[in-house]
């Protein structure tokens, strides 16, 4: 197995259906809700947590109206 140059980014692909992706937002929320602060946790984590929140929310809204239109 060849090793990637220092600093190469990864990009992965995983499939989820729409409970896995609620249950990862409401992780999300939740691990937002407790955020201990820094110094204890980096800031960028918790930027980076806001970001995928939204990600999420974006995902679950896209469902949500997309089943719009197959309940007509």
């Amino acid at each position: 197995m060849e090793r990637s140059p220092e600093g190469e980014e990864f990009d992965y692909t995983m499939f989820l259906n729409i409970e896995d992706v609620r249950l990862l937002y409401s992780h999300v929320c939740y691990s937002l809700e407790i955020w201990p602060g820094a110094p204890a946790r980096p800031v960028e984590e918790q930027e980076y947590l806001h970001h995928f929140k939204n990600q999420l929310f974006a995902m679950i809204a896209d469902y949500s109206f997309s089943q719009l239109d197959t309940d007509r």
